[in-house]
């Protein structure tokens, strides 16, 4: 009998054996893939294996905690944050922290620390909210031609996120409609909810914290380096105070930051947004 190999037309990733007979989602593109999908002899599969990890040193390499990395693009304008991807079977996409110093090298581990807390609590609804906040891939001392002798954070790259609230702001400069911001900010309680009853708050939600998924209103939590226990310097009220400002400035457009302080500035925004959300 001749050995097989079922892979993702799209992205190339392995499907589950279930592609033989009926339609399955891929794991990692999300491309629907009917039972027609061609099979790959074994013997060629394993030649492809051995292509994709046969060193080009035209392009940018990170390794990190064994596994090897090509740079696809920089995502910070300090160039600490990088889009790359996985060499080998199973290609998947991940973003990559760099650290640059002591200081930033110890925001790294910490924020990995509380990031493999928050993946392993065992609470009610932990398969969908473990989901829909940062997965962490790898963390450890970089090589390679880009990163020698710093320490990375590896992270499985979010699939459909376009960007931040942030960038959301600047493309509209004059407020987003009240409903989009209702639905966007149920999905950040409902994560929230889920991370203070593992005993943790966030602590900086500004926009530039909170990716967004334009086809559901989708909300990915990121940059967890300064979460800190819930206690008398991080209470889960704070992060609530936070995520109102981040979405008030949505509504309200032009430069009006997160600063998670008191201030009163804006109130017919926040009361058209309270409104809204108890409606729904």
């Amino acid at each position: 009998m001749v050995s097989t190999s079922l892979i993702c037309p799209q992205c190339g990733a392995a499907l589950p054996s279930q592609a033989r007979w009926r339609t399955v989602e891929c794991l990692y593109c999300s491309a629907i893939v009917s039972p027609r999908v061609r099979t790959i002899l074994a013997a060629d599969y394993r030649a492809a294996y051995e292509r994709s990890l046969a060193d080009d040193d035209a392009g940018s390499r990170i390794v990190c905690a064994g596994r090897r990395y090509r740079v696809l693009d920089t995502l910070a304008a300090d160039g600490h944050v990088l889009l790359a991807q996985c060499l080998g079977a199973g290609p998947e996409r991940v973003v990559i922290k760099l650290a640059q110093g002591p200081d930033a090298a110890r925001a790294l581990q910490h924020e990995a620390a509380v990031l493999r807390q928050l993946q392993a609590a065992a609470l009610p609804g932990a398969a969908y909210f473990s989901q829909r906040l940062p997965q962490l891939v790898a963390h450890g001392a970089a090589t390679g031609n880009v990163a020698h002798g710093t320490q990375a954070l590896v992270l499985r790259h979010p699939v459909g996120y376009w960007g931040s609230l942030a960038d959301v702001r600047r493309h509209y400069p004059q407020g987003i409609d009240p409903r989009h911001a209702v639905w966007m900010w149920r999905r950040m309680l409902d994560v929230l909810g889920y991370v203070h009853a593992a005993g943790w708050a966030h602590g900086r939600l500004a926009p530039e914290h909170l990716l967004v998924h334009p086809a559901d209103h989708g909300i990915l939590i990121i940059g967890w380096s300064r979460a800190q226990r819930i206690g008398a310097a991080a209470t889960a009220a704070r992060d609530l105070m936070q995520t109102a400002w981040s979405l008030r400035s949505l509504l309200h457009g032009g430069g009006d930051d997160n600063d998670g302080g008191g201030g009163d500035g804006g109130g017919l925004h926040r009361g058209v947004l309270v409104e809204h959300a108890l409606d729904l």
